[in-house]
């Protein structure tokens, strides 16, 4: 390996892991670290000063906010994502998935929420009642995720390419 390409590499290797711990401290920004009013194991309802009957619900993946999110019973999915800053771009609103903390009045644990007929319509109906320690995931569309990663890509064309062409005026010396 010769001294330019080694420089190439280093180069490629420090771009990822700098963009790493930019993306990491942006989706996990340090409040979040050492709070202390997550739930509780067994905690499923909590009343809050003004007796609002609250519940932890946690919202991972392709949105604003994700986390753990302390949210009023009742409240529906659309209203979920709402406090969660929205669905980011590319989200995948047609496969949703709800893990229930234990089974529920169905006798499931698992759902796929498609948000296409209240997305369309506003129609509400085809909701799953959001209980205490839901875990919904919300996907990134495939192409979505090729797009987010064209930086990437063209960093490693671009520092391939510069490898390249130095060698070739090596070689023309």
């Amino acid at each position: 390996m010769n001294f330019t390409f080694r420089k190439a590499i280093t180069f490629i290797l420090a771009t990822q892991f700098i963009f790493g711990v930019v993306t990491a401290q942006t989706q996990f920004p340090r409040q979040m670290f050492g709070r202390q009013d997550y739930p509780r194991s067994g905690e499923k309802y909590i009343t809050d000063e003004y007796g609002v009957i609250r519940m932890w619900v946690n919202v991972w993946g392709h949105v604003n906010k994700p986390g753990s999110h302390l949210v009023y019973e009742g409240i529906d999915l659309a209203t979920l994502l709402s406090i969660t800053g929205g669905p980011k771009i590319g989200a995948n609103l047609k496969r949703i998935r709800l893990f229930r903390d234990g089974p529920d009045s169905d006798g499931r644990l698992t759902y796929i929420i498609n948000m296409d007929k209240f997305l369309k319509t506003g129609d509400r109906s085809d909701f799953v009642k959001v209980l205490p320690n839901d875990t919904y995931v919300i996907p990134q569309t495939t192409v979505s995720y090729v797009i987010s990663q064209v930086g990437l890509l063209n960093t490693i064309a671009n520092s391939l390419y510069y490898i390249f062409l130095t060698q070739q005026l090596a070689k023309r010396k």
